[in-house]
């Protein structure tokens, strides 16, 4: 009986084991995947949700040295739009509206980790279609240090390089 006991017991640790790792897999191969209008973008505008506009200047300057995009000034002449925000963005509700606070925006519901919390020191980094308002991409980097800070766009840069092999 102890035999069969410890058999079952393994047997499931590595059946969970096994789901666990598939999980974190396909996490990871969503949020690497670009979608062919991100591949093909040649516009970017740059969106601050922070409040500080340290990391709209680093974004500015790693798109600049990276030279895969040009940056425009409105969302409008954008192909895509790059949104940097970490969490402490107030935006405006006119008129007494009150959208639900755990609801998230229409559209991104099916995109992993679009409306994940982003922790404490770190940023989002989400490549949103700018005719749509969707989230096409999304990926959060620590920046809590200058230094760090310079890595913000080493994600979105990595599923590019994954998506033109």
């Amino acid at each position: 009986m102890k035999f069969f006991v410890r058999v079952f017991a393994a047997f499931t640790l590595f059946v969970l084991f096994g789901t666990i790792t598939s999980q974190a897999n396909d996490k990871h191969d969503k949020r690497a995947s670009l979608a062919a209008s991100v591949v093909s973008a040649k516009t970017v505008y740059v969106e601050n949700q922070t409040t500080t506009a340290e990391l709209q200047n680093t974004a500015y300057t790693e798109l600049l040295k990276w030279g895969r995009l040009q940056i425009v000034d409105s969302p409008q002449k954008a192909d895509i739009v790059l949104r940097v925000s970490n969490g402490n963005y107030v935006k405006f509700v006119p008129g007494g509206e009150n959208p639900p606070a755990s609801k998230p925006k229409a559209g991104n519901q099916d995109f992993a980790g679009a409306d994940e919390a982003v922790p404490p020191g770190s940023t989002r980094i989400s490549v949103i279609d700018p005719k749509t308002g969707n989230s096409l991409w999304s990926d959060i980097r620590k920046t809590d240090n200058p230094k760090a800070a310079t890595h913000l766009l080493d994600g979105l840069r990595e599923a590019f390089d994954q998506k033109q092999k």
